[in-house]
């Protein structure tokens, strides 16, 4: 095998190693440049931390030096500077101030005192307590040529820190400032003394570790504080290098810097400083190298490591590659001849699978007719377990006995030709199953020969029952389609037939407005080209309703059916060119599969003829009550006259004039019940209105009509007074004939209940009787003109069939409501709403519920 596919791996694998390294060293140099920077920053922020916190300290004993100074300035006399003294020094912090001075210049004071000097300060042992002592002019304390006193005249607006000194056994420094008097000459000078060990201890506390190093340096160069103190102190006195007060204070710097040298101690320490504002100090901080960076250089360990592992990871990754590439060329060539096998295998596994799962039978015969395979299919087909037929002759197993001979003939041809006699089609034939079922099947036939020779010839064998019996079911329901579709077309044409017949004019629309069917009569009203098959709506002459006012398009029943309104007789005028028509529409809408609109369809019925004869009767009832009035009322006068005479006082005679007083009453009433009927139709019934109680009114009538009905039970249940609006004969009139209704369609002795109530703005009335109550199928025509449901039956108690109707009209004139709830064999209750006087003004124009739906519809 070849031995490239090594030198690659080599060569990815160095390449590989050497980006890494890069990659290492540029982090460590980025991050480790990043942790130095960050060490410096924290080493210099360390450095502010104690120049902030001296700053503080110094600051508190400058304010107190101002302050002395400004206060001090006015005093004359020597009690107020003592109390002065005291005061400031009590109210600085211990820390801050161990004492302070008022020093006044010769005579400044007292004019008989050169020099008064007053100096508060704290005791050692007990800080809270003050001792004041006053310094003359004594050769023990000429403090007026002292340098410290000649410093502090010479400073100028910000009090002046001395450098430290040594007095008695102490170490102090001192802030100046002169005392100046309202016209700026000086007076004197004011001290405040600090013990410089109180904030060398601040110093103590930031020296933490030996490896950093915190000290201070006054403004002269002097050190004020540091960590090395005692050794430093002690190699100075060593080297003569301390004054005589052999304190720290008497090295400077370039003492330090000796000291460092000699001890070795100068090595490769960092080195920052930070001013003491205000004081001229400077705090340094020298920090070793290797602590300073010590995260840096853990870094640059840790990035070390992690290159020497990478390496070894990488070399010892080649070895194991050059070492697994030989085992694979070793291998490859036996890995190839298996999968040939395995090839070889899954090939002849999958033939095997493809025949036994074939939905075709599959067989194969040599040479000599005798069945060499033979697959599932073919077993479920014919019956034959693979076992039984292999080796045995095809021809007599699957074919009928009268077919053998031929279908052996034809095998025979087909060995002989080599194949080249197979059909390029399928065939189709009859075949014998095991238990001698003949079954037709439908073949393809392949010829195969192997290289050893040998030949064999295919057959894929399909069982076609199924689908002959489903081309017979096929031909079956053709032919059930054209008797159905035929009838659908007879069906179709009686419809048609049907609909043209009709004297109604019937439209349908689609979901857009546009006509798809019109029948004859549609046609004959509105004309052949309006009702073209792409007109949009049915044009019927200018359409009004029934008050003569125009209709919008979206107003018409056809659209309001398309957007999903029943319509119900809803009556309408059409201007035509041979006149005014009354038409009566009804539509719905057509819903489709999924419940949506899709189309709509009108019915319109010309009731112009109806609507004349129904106004030709009102009138003659009009007319016959006119002229039957007068006759009546002559007739029952003469009647009652007669009874009044002498003739009255003959019995028969008598009889005869009260029959026809009855009579001529009965006529009267009918005649008055027509004439309100005529002018509740025509709307010309004037009201003469008043306001009055609803319930005395009730129950007044129903006492009158058990009085004068034999029998009669009412009872009436009701709150207080209800005062409405109305006339109280029409009013009358209405429950005198619902009381009537229900005593005459009520059992003997059933009671009839009248409750009376307010409900909200309106007064109710509710009448309810035990009686025969009332079909369903006839309710919705019950407040119609002349209309008697029991008419014909059994319940017949005769009448005009408009008492209802009177009632209602009457009722809705007066802006109420009336209604009915019956159910047959259970009794009727009726409802009467009429607005409560306080609900409305007298006068104001009203309307039912019902005429402004009528109004609307």
């Amino acid at each position: 095998m070849s031995r490239s596919p090594r030198w690659p791996l080599m060569v990815l694998s160095l390449g590989l190693g050497l980006v890494l390294t890069a990659g290492l060293v540029a982090f460590d140099r980025v991050v480790g440049a990043s942790l130095e920077r960050e060490a410096l920053l924290q080493q210099e922020a360390r450095a502010d931390h104690l120049a902030d916190q001296l700053h503080t300290h110094l600051q508190a004993a400058k304010q107190a030096t101002r302050t002395l100074a400004t206060l001090a300035a006015p005093l004359r006399e020597r009690s107020a500077v003592e109390s002065l003294a005291r005061g400031t020094l009590a109210s600085t912090p211990p820390e801050d101030a161990y004492g302070v001075g008022v020093w006044f210049a010769p005579y400044a004071l007292e004019p008989r005192s050169r020099w008064v000097g007053t100096y508060a300060h704290r005791e050692a042992d007990e800080s809270s307590r003050i001792v004041v002592t006053y310094e003359w002019s004594t050769p023990a304390y000429d403090y007026h040529r002292r340098p410290w006193y000649q410093q502090g005249l010479k400073a100028a607006g910000a009090p002046f820190l001395t450098e430290p000194y040594f007095d008695v056994d102490r170490v102090y420094a001192s802030f100046l400032l002169p005392i100046l008097d309202a016209d700026g000459t000086q007076r004197g000078v004011v001290s405040v003394d600090i013990l410089l060990p109180r904030l060398r201890a601040l110093v103590t506390r930031a020296n933490r570790t030996v490896r950093e190093s915190f000290y201070v340096v006054t403004r002269s160069g002097r050190l004020f504080a540091h960590p090395r103190e005692e050794s430093l102190v002690a190699w100075a006195r060593a080297q003569g290098r301390l004054g005589s007060r052999g304190v720290l204070s008497d090295l400077t710097l370039e003492d330090l810097r000796a000291y460092e040298a000699a001890h070795g101690l100068s090595g490769d320490p960092r080195t920052d400083t930070a001013p003491v504002w205000d004081a001229g100090w400077t705090v340094y901080v020298s920090t070793d190298t290797d602590h300073l960076f010590a995260a840096a250089h853990r870094l640059h360990a840790i990035v070390q490591g992690v290159g020497l592992l990478m390496w070894g990871g990488l070399l010892a990754g080649l070895v194991v590659g050059v070492r697994t590439l030989r085992v694979r060329d070793l291998s490859r060539e036996l890995l190839e001849r298996e999968r040939e096998r395995e090839a070889l295998e899954r090939s002849e596994r999958m033939l095997r699978e493809v025949l036994e799962t074939s939905l075709d039978g599959v067989a194969a015969v040599d040479g000599e007719g005798r069945l060499v395979e033979w697959n599932g299919s073919a077993e479920r087909m014919f019956g034959w377990s693979r076992n039984d037929v292999l080796g045995q002759p095809a021809v007599e197993l699957v074919c009928r006995p009268e077919d053998r001979p031929v279908r052996r003939e034809q095998l025979a041809r087909l060995v002989d030709s080599g194949g080249a006699a197979l059909p390029s089609c399928r065939l189709e034939a009859l075949a014998m199953r095991r238990d001698g079922a003949v079954f037709p099947v439908e073949a393809s036939l392949a010829a195969v020969r192997a290289d050893d020779g040998t030949f064999r010839v295919y057959a894929f064998v399909s069982d076609v029952t199924g689908r002959h019996q489903a081309e017979e079911e096929r031909r079956r329901m053709l032919e059930r389609q054209r008797d159905l579709l035929a009838q659908l077309r007879r069906r179709s044409g009686e419809l048609r037939a049907i609909m043209d017949n009709m004297l109604e004019g019937v439209f349908v629309a689609d979901q857009d407005g546009q006509l798809s069917f019109v029948n004859q009569a549609g046609m004959r009203m509105c004309g052949e080209s309006a009702c073209a098959p792409d007109a949009k709506t049915p044009v019927i002459g200018s359409l009004r309703d029934m008050e003569g006012v125009p209709l919008r398009r979206e107003d018409l029943p056809l659209f309001r059916a398309l957007r999903g309104e029943v319509v119900r007789e809803c009556d309408l005028r059409a201007s035509k060119p041979g006149g005014e028509r009354v038409l009566r529409m009804n539509a719905a809408p057509i819903p489709d599969e999924d419940g949506r609109v899709s189309a709509a369809v009108v019915v319109i019925h010309d009731i112009t003829e109806a609507v004349e004869f129904d106004r030709l009767k009102d009138e003659f009832v009009r007319m016959a009550a006119h002229e039957l009035k007068t006759p009546v009322t002559v007739m029952k006068s003469f009647a009652q006259l007669a009874l009044r005479t002498a003739a009255g006082r003959d019995a028969t005679l008598a009889r005869m004039l009260e029959g026809i007083d009855r009579g001529a009453n009965r006529i009267d009433q009918v005649v008055r019940t027509l004439l309100d009927v005529s002018q509740l139709h025509l709307r010309r019934m004037q009201l003469v209105e008043e306001s009055l109680d609803v319930g005395s009114l009730v129950a007044e009538t129903a006492r009158r009509l058990s009085e004068t009905r034999q029998g009669a039970r009412i009872s009436v249940h009701g709150e207080g007074p209800l005062l409405v609006w109305g006339d109280p004969a029409r009013l009358e009139q209405v429950f005198v004939a619902l009381l009537d209704n229900a005593l005459r369609y009520s059992p003997p002795d059933a009671p009839v209940e009248v409750v009376l109530a307010a409900r909200g703005e309106a007064a109710e009335v509710c009448i309810r009787d035990r009686g025969i109550g009332i079909p369903s199928a006839k309710q919705a025509r019950l407040f119609h003109r002349f209309y008697r449901p029991h008419s014909g039956t059994e319940h017949d108690r005769g009448g005009l069939g408009v008492g209802l109707y009177i009632a209602r009209e009457i009722i809705q004139q007066h802006g109420g409501r009336l209604t009915l709830e019956s159910r047959e064999g259970e009794g009727t209750t009726v409802h009467v709403r009429l607005p409560l006087l306080a609900a409305r003004a007298p006068g104001k124009a009203r309307s039912s519920p019902d005429e402004q739906e009528g109004a609307s519809a």
